[in-house]
């Protein structure tokens, strides 16, 4: 039964199991599927309830896996910070370790540019010691006032 889903099939055999078993009486040929139907629920049932153990297990695993993990990236992130201190931020041995460590800075002659030769000015720029009026509350205009 294509797309239908377990809980669905079973609970489908569950049903027919159960109305099949009063028809017995008229229809006793099918005494031996019936019991093979009731075995085979009794087995499925089991095996579901073996199935939601396992996923509550893999949970659990799941779990104390990612809790070592978050330890093993503290625990690694403490000893690199001491392996650091003692060798040297930027010590070559640390690579031993699976720690990369800090380049290290050349210094280089700095090329000297010329400063940018600022555009030609068009018009008169605004005076910069200016500063903007404002308005107090009783209409007069104050200058601006910047500690």
């Amino acid at each position: 039964m294509p797309g239908i889903s377990f809980r669905k099939i079973v609970s489908f055999c569950e049903l027919l199991s159960a109305n099949l078993k009063p028809q017995l009486k008229d229809m006793p040929h099918l005494q031996d599927e019936s019991t093979q139907l009731d075995v085979l629920i009794g087995r499925v049932k089991s095996l579901d309830n073996e199935q939601q153990v396992l996923v509550g297990r893999l949970r659990e695993i799941t779990r104390l896996r990612r809790e070592s993990e978050l330890e093993g990236q503290d625990l690694r992130s403490r000893v690199a910070a001491q392996l650091r201190g003692k060798l040297g931020f930027k010590n070559e041995v640390l690579l031993g370790f699976g720690i990369t460590p800090r380049k290290r800075v050349r210094k280089t002659k700095a090329k000297q540019t010329p400063e940018p030769t600022p555009p030609p000015a068009t018009g008169t720029p605004p005076p910069t010691s200016h500063k903007p009026a404002v308005a107090s509350t009783d209409g007069a205009t104050q200058p601006e006032f910047k500690p």
